[in-house]
């Protein structure tokens, strides 16, 4: 993979003493916990499978570091309509489960395309925004929301409201950082949710009406189905106490009353069974993974390393927000994985993929002399 040739940079070092020290250990910890309770919460098939995915998501990780995170700059509009095109065609020959239709079959494994279209967002965006720190117009602004909301309307579309949704924050944050005049930002917002209803009308499926509706009005959510993931998320969360029932010993785990229990409510068994001290260790160990991440953007002098950390961790940080928000009853059910934890082979090599870019930016610090048409 060849540089951007349209960008001059020095490189001050490459050396893996440069790699990440904390945050790859924080990590282990994060997937060890993540392996313990999907064991916990499932059989020993969909533990090897897991096993399978982190040993392919590790790989994936350390031969990305040994390419130039410019690399990707270059390919991004490739990648983009690469991804792109695969999230059309899943809506044709997809395999659907639960009437969505979201992944492609391979064998006993399942693909999902819109969990790679985050990062593909990302590394698209600050292609298109590196150098506009001092000059941020409406065509820029037009065709950030361009690149945005066409594959958001394709992943709605399947439906996965969950992992449409967090397109948003990817785009604000890197809009934000490339430099955005606050006032465009909050005429953004503010036109976004101006439109909020033509998507309640037109976009949302009828279940998913029903749950925003059970979050936000309980007392009206007449379906019992509607509040059901929450109350038995809440009742598994509650009766975790402070120290927990123990691992293998939650009631609302074991006796399969917790919907989604490896995968988008994972975080209410660790509650339960480990109880509220260490479930909160869990949210500390993010805590300190997202302070590194933003740190190594705080350090990035180059402008399209910089923004693809803010992008990447700003992803973490909404995946981490929704997932425990939703198990917590305080966010809408949208379905979305815990990071590193939760279930999921195209979530589990999408994390690793961002990871090894993060890492990647750290271990290549560069400093950005020109544009060559600057």
């Amino acid at each position: 993979m060849k540089p951007v040739s349209t960008t001059k940079t020095m490189i001050r070092s490459v050396s893996p003493k440069n790699f990440d020290w904390l945050m790859f250990p924080i990590i282990c910890i994060i997937l060890a916990i993540g392996v313990l309770f999907i064991w916990s919460a499932s059989s020993e098939k969909f533990l090897f499978k897991q096993l399978v995915w982190i040993a392919m998501g590790l790989t994936l990780f350390f031969i990305l570091l040994y390419f130039d995170y410019l690399s990707f700059s270059y390919y991004a509009y490739i990648i983009y309509a690469c991804v792109l095109f695969l999230l059309i065609l899943v809506l044709g020959m997809g395999g659907s489960v639960k009437g969505a239709q979201r992944w492609f079959s391979i064998g006993s494994f399942s693909v999902q395309p819109s969990e790679f279209m985050k990062i593909t967002l990302v590394l698209t965006l600050a292609r298109f925004l590196r150098y506009k720190k001092y000059g941020i117009g409406l065509f820029d602004i037009g065709v950030s929301l361009f690149l945005t909301f066409m594959p958001m309307a394709l992943i709605v579309k399947q439906p996965d409201l969950g992992t449409a949704l967090v397109l948003v924050p990817i785009l604000l944050s890197i809009l934000y950082t490339a430099g955005i005049r606050l006032h465009h930002l909050f005429i953004l917002i503010g036109a976004g949710l101006a439109i909020s209803p033509l998507a309640w009308m037109f976009m949302l499926k009828s279940y998913q009406k029903i749950r925003i509706i059970g979050f936000l009005w309980p007392e009206k959510a007449t379906d019992w189905g509607a509040g059901y993931h929450r109350l038995q998320s809440l009742i598994a969360v509650g009766s975790g106490g402070i120290f927990g029932t123990g691992w293998g010993n939650g009631t609302q785990n074991q006796m399969k009353f917790l919907p989604e229990r490896h995968t988008d409510f994972i975080f209410a068994v660790i509650s339960e069974e480990w109880g509220f001290l260490r479930a909160c260790l869990v949210l500390f160990l993010y805590v300190v993974f997202l302070t590194c991440g933003i740190g190594i953007a705080r350090s990035t002098r180059e402008p399209y390393g910089r923004l693809v950390v803010i992008g990447l961790v700003t992803m973490f940080a909404t995946q981490i927000v929704v997932n425990v928000g939703m198990t917590l009853g305080v966010a809408p059910i949208v379905g979305i994985t815990l990071p590193f934890v939760s279930y999921g082979g195209s979530s589990m090599l999408t994390s690793f993929i961002a990871l090894s870019i993060m890492f990647n930016i750290k271990m290549r610090s560069k400093i950005d002399l020109a544009s060559e048409r600057h």
